[in-house]
């Protein structure tokens, strides 16, 4: 199995995404800086409505270009280049999958979002959603419950399976705008610990949730189950997800 991450291309919209931070910051001062210095040495005799509404629109709107180029450089520094979760899921895979397939992990792109992983091969494409929560869980169709320590049982923040779900069309979508309609997507929650540290409970789901140590076995009824595309098609959606 070919195991792969787009870091390159990662790395460059991390750098792309500093240099408008540091473009956007300099306007900021620039635009902050004009508004102080109109303060500092009055142009006009002082109580001019007009002069003082567009000194304080200028500082007002330099400071918020300012927050802004933070929270820009902020994202920038923090672009994930990977994801330690996909990687062991991809340990586990290496191993027992052939050079057929392809794992992708940690995608992102504008139109797809975040996605911590993807594996293509013949029986299609399977999207992963990869989690390391520990306690004890139920999934019942596309809802989620977990057990408190009193016993109780209350809504998981979120929904794994609506993630997945959302990223399943969103693949689809983006396949057939590149010719690549006939390829099946299916999709796949991974949870990284093992009972007893999590323990999972489920009742017609969605998407099929699963612990790192059975996702093989849990895979061979659906999408292992049988081949469905040809290496032609293989390789092209490779191309196509895989941006260096």
């Amino acid at each position: 199995m070919h195991n792969l991450v787009p870091s390159r291309s990662l790395a460059r919209r991390s750098r792309t995404l500093l240099t408008i931070a540091l473009v956007v910051g300099a306007l900021g001062a620039f635009f902050a800086a004009i508004g102080f210095v109109l303060f500092a040495i009055p142009l006009v005799q002082e109580g001019d409505t007009l002069y003082a509404l567009v000194r304080g629109t200028l500082v007002v709107f330099g400071l918020l270009l300012f927050v802004v180029a933070l929270a820009l450089a902020v994202r920038a520094v923090t672009w994930r280049t990977d994801n330690d979760l996909a990687v062991q899921v991809g340990g586990v895979l290496t191993g027992a999958l052939d050079a057929r397939y392809s794992f992708i992990r940690n995608i992102s792109t504008r139109e797809l979002g975040y996605i911590d992983a993807i594996l293509v091969g013949p029986p299609g494409v399977l999207t992963f959603r990869i989690l390391d929560l520990k306690g004890t869980l139920a999934n019942e169709g596309a809802d989620w419950l977990i057990q408190n320590k009193r016993g109780e049982w209350r809504p998981l923040g979120s929904s794994p399976t609506r993630e997945v779900v959302a990223d399943i069309d969103k693949l689809r979508a983006y396949l057939s705008a590149r010719n690549l309609g006939d390829v099946p997507v299916y999709g796949v929650i991974v949870f990284t610990s093992e009972p007893p540290t999590t323990q999972l409970m489920g009742k017609a789901p969605v998407v099929p949730p699963t612990h790192l140590g059975s996702l093989l076995m849990n895979l061979q009824d659906n999408y292992l189950a049988k081949d469905r595309i040809d290496a032609r098609r293989i390789t092209d959606t490779v191309r196509t997800l895989y941006q260096r």
